[in-house]
């Protein structure tokens, strides 16, 4: 009898076996078992095995027709050295009904989107000025130019007297004769381009008033109608309501009556006068 030394693989698992074998291991409850691990879909029913944490496909007992895991290994299908895992061929009881199962895995989906967290947002990183020897100094006129080479002969003793300069009075005073060489030139550009933004504001100026006595001449005709039905509704009108005439010789309303005026006018003394 010859002996194979083909090391053995884990085999593919079935989805149905004919085997009768059942594992002495006590039955597994679905009820026990979190939502995440079952699958109880109808002609998909799987089960993520406790011992090694693989989904296994369930089937039938042939005898007593009871849910059971199929024999399978803890690795997954060719994988060398392969293990049959303790789980199977062991009894499932499916003790809870499909509709009410569908129920806890969309209570349980619900709850699980509720506890998950908000994606967090960072925060945008505002943009840093830059610093004063990073900014890109002005363009340099004569000018300018004519001041700086000033200011360094003040301060410089090798540029007191003008046969004698050092390199930064010599380069100071180069750049002031080509700026002001480059003058006229400057002078004139900066002419053209104020003379160019005064035409193109006098040409948007004239455009916004050929925009307003079109849009009068559009409307001039309605206006004239709206004016005319206006004058028209005032002829004949009413002229505004007066109060009544004050009648002359009247009493102030703000004199004093005197007590003989009052008593006088007493309905109580002229009852007893008649009397």
């Amino acid at each position: 009898m010859t002996t194979s030394i083909a090391i053995p693989t884990a085999r593919q698992r079935n989805r149905r076996t004919r085997t009768t074998n059942v594992s002495s291991q006590p039955a597994l409850l679905v009820s026990e078992l979190p939502l995440n691990s079952v699958e109880l879909t109808h002609r998909a029913e799987h089960l993520a095995c406790p011992a090694c944490k693989t989904w296994c496909p369930l089937t039938l007992n042939k005898g007593s027709r009871e849910w059971k895991l199929v024999p399978h290994h803890t690795a997954a299908a060719g994988t060398p050295g392969a293990r049959r895992c303790s789980n199977s061929n062991r009894l499932v009881v499916i003790d809870i009904s499909l509709v009410r199962w569908q129920e806890q895995r969309v209570e349980a989906s619900a709850d699980v989107a509720a506890r998950r967290p908000t994606k967090v947002l960072k925060k945008v990183t505002a943009p840093l000025p830059k610093a004063i020897h990073q900014l890109d100094p002005a363009a340099p006129t004569a000018d300018t130019a004519h001041a700086a080479y000033v200011e360094h002969r003040s301060r410089c003793a090798a540029c007191t007297d003008l046969t004698k300069r050092c390199p930064d009075g010599l380069r100071l005073g180069a750049a002031y004769l080509e700026l002001l060489r480059q003058e006229p030139e400057r002078r004139a550009a900066q002419a053209r381009a104020e003379k160019e933004q005064r035409i193109a504001e006098r040409d948007q100026v004239e455009q916004q008033l050929q925009r307003r006595t079109k849009g009068w001449a559009d409307t001039e005709q309605a206006v004239t109608e709206a004016n005319q039905v206006r004058q028209d509704s005032l002829v004949g009108a009413r002229p505004p309501i007066q109060g009544a005439a004050v009648p002359v010789g009247a009493r102030p309303i703000a004199a004093p009556r005197s007590s003989e005026a009052v008593l006088a006018l007493s309905p109580v003394r002229k009852k007893r006068s008649v009397a």
